[in-house]
């Protein structure tokens, strides 16, 4: 699956969540439903090497095959557009779990693992 499709359906996952979750306004929680629908909708015309999804799986957010965007990205997908008023569009979405995941980087390791270092050899450190 592609990194577009997999942030897709964490989208929509959040969205059938949302909408059987008590607590806000009818009004807030449609708004967040439609609005996390329209990111899912959205991302399917997104190329593979767009730099938000270059970023993302950068940081370790996708593996066996699902997105993850960490704690403080899946609290921005929870919170999305519960406001009075929207105020972001679907890129907005993507830029702010990219700047989530750089300011909360997984413990996946990027570069080179160590089993591929050649024996003998130390691995980088970070």
């Amino acid at each position: 699956m592609t990194k577009a499709i997999l942030v897709a359906q964490f989208l929509q996952a959040h969205a059938w969540w949302r909408l059987d979750s008590a607590g806000a306004s009818a009004l807030h929680v449609a708004r967040s439903v439609v609005s996390l629908l329209d990111v899912a909708a959205y991302l399917q015309g997104v190329p593979e090497d767009d730099p938000d999804l270059l970023a993302l799986e950068a940081m370790g957010c996708f593996h066996d095959g699902a997105f993850d965007p960490g704690p403080e990205g899946a609290e921005i997908v929870k919170k999305w557009q519960l406001a009075d008023d929207a105020s972001a569009d679907p890129r907005d979405l993507l830029t702010e779990l990219v700047r989530a995941a750089h300011s909360t980087p997984k413990a996946t390791p990027i570069g080179i693992p160590r089993q591929a270092v050649a024996p003998g050899i130390p691995a980088p450190t970070r």
